[in-house]
């Protein structure tokens, strides 16, 4: 049991380290230290208002952001594709 948690601790070492990761955390502190959009995002969660959305979109910031986060969940799309490839070998045997 000792060796299954160092693999997953592995695992989860590696992934913090991909570059999906690394950018995501970078871009996700930049808007954290963008008062105006933070600005405009709290506004926008307060009233719905879709000229609020519009910017909110066409911010520069949140543009990366939503790309960063695309990549990142192809990561963890071909993560789990090869997971479940590793669970359905090991069912063969069974």
């Amino acid at each position: 049991m000792n060796e299954l948690m160092e693999k997953v601790d592995n695992l989860i070492d590696s992934i913090d380290n991909t570059k999906q990761v690394k950018d995501i955390k970078d871009i996700n502190k930049l808007i954290m230290e963008d008062e105006g959009l933070l600005d405009l995002i709290k506004r926008y969660n307060e009233t719905q208002d879709e000229n609020l959305k519009k910017e909110i979109i066409n911010n520069k910031l949140f543009k990366d952001y939503k790309e960063k986060e695309t990549e990142l969940n192809v990561l963890i799309l071909d993560i789990n594709s090869k997971l479940k490839d590793i669970s359905n070998k090991g069912k063969c045997g069974l």
